[in-house]
């Protein structure tokens, strides 16, 4: 298979994030692959993560998200856990939500599963963490940006924050 390519890695002196970032690949049903490479390469602390242990349960049952690629998030832990062993990392997930997300339930369904996935890996390096854009976009607006951020900030709402 393809290795896992994350989205952003923004590095610093005390801490690094891994960011996935999804638009609307989520709302294809998916189903959790891995290599017989993990199980068996992967040999130090990291089989002692939650992560871990949700790959082995997915590799049983390989249904059990539909939304999330959590397959995709425990192959970017794994690096990450790998490659920066010397400071705090977290793996951020960013999606995209309608303004109106009840208008279908395909999104509670992908947040919950969210929830579960972020439950089963609690504890672990990297830390797993998860935000809509425009949850992102509000965290943003509530440290009163700068202005430039701002402008930025009201062009992502007009062209992404739709309602369906």
């Amino acid at each position: 298979g393809r290795a896992p390519n994350l989205d952003v890695l923004l590095t610093g002196p005390t801490n690094v994030v891994g960011i996935e970032s999804k638009l609307t690949e989520y709302l294809a049903r998916h189903q959790a692959a891995f290599s017989p490479a993990y199980a068996e390469q992967i040999r130090d602390d990291r089989r002692e993560h939650g992560y871990f242990r949700e790959m082995l349960r997915l590799v049983d049952a390989p249904d059990s998200y539909h939304w999330l690629d959590a397959a995709q998030l425990i192959k970017h832990a794994f690096g990450l856990a790998r490659c920066f062993r010397d400071r705090p990392v977290t793996l951020l997930y960013l999606f995209w939500e309608p303004a109106n997300p009840d208008a279908a339930p395909e999104f509670a369904a992908h947040r919950q599963e969210i929830s579960a996935f972020a439950e089963r890996v609690a504890g672990s390096t990297p830390e797993f963490r998860a935000m809509s854009y425009p949850e992102l976009w509000r965290t943003w607006h509530d440290a009163g940006p700068a202005a430039w951020l701002a402008q930025h900030i009201a062009a992502l709402r007009e062209r992404y924050e739709v309602t369906l």
